[in-house]
């Protein structure tokens, strides 16, 4: 993601995530209607490669975050408990509950294990909690979103990081098939 693109995505990410935030490729515009000639394209392309960067658009890695987000495998009873005083993270998870047909939130919180652990819900359950706890970063530490310049994750953690970078919408990451993930 070129640092121009995590600036849009951080940006995106503090307006919000909720329905009607349509991110991602639907955003690009739209070539013009007449034609495009792909040679001119790439000659331009190569022009524009071959100019030095400017300076400031560096910054030394101190000032600088990544985010990692993880996978299948980190679930846990309790987990998203301590992100619950962020009312953000609530509305996740309401926005969870619509979209799987069950209180993920519920589920999280009290179990069973067993059930927490079938991929059916472990992966939803990691994905919403990892979205849950960037908006508590975003609560307690906004700069570490602000200066963000990637976004990865194991597993199911990739669509979180989409939906961050916002390459993709809260509602396809958390309806994505638990076969998907694998």
């Amino acid at each position: 993601m070129s640092l121009r693109g995590a600036r849009a995505a951080r940006a995106a990410w503090a307006r919000g995530w909720g329905a009607g935030c349509r991110r991602g490729a639907s955003d690009l515009p739209r070539p013009p209607p007449r034609a495009v000639d792909v040679a001119e394209l790439l000659r331009d392309a190569t022009v524009a490669e071959e100019r030095p960067r400017a300076a400031e658009a560096r910054r030394p890695p101190g000032q600088c975050s990544v985010l990692l987000f993880p996978g299948q495998g980190s679930q846990l009873v309790g987990m998203g408990r301590g992100l619950l005083r962020f009312p953000r993270a609530r509305e996740l998870y309401a926005a969870a509950r619509s979209v799987l047909g069950y209180d993920l939130l519920e589920l999280s919180l009290h179990g069973p294990q067993e059930a927490l652990d079938r991929t059916a819900h472990c992966q939803p359950a990691v994905f919403v909690a990892s979205l849950a706890a960037v908006e508590k970063l975003q609560h307690l530490q906004p700069a570490v979103i602000e200066n963000c310049v990637a976004a990865a994750g194991f597993s199911v953690g990739e669509f979180a990081a989409l939906v961050f970078a916002g390459a993709m919408e809260f509602t396809e990451g958390a309806a994505v098939p638990p076969e998907e993930f694998l």
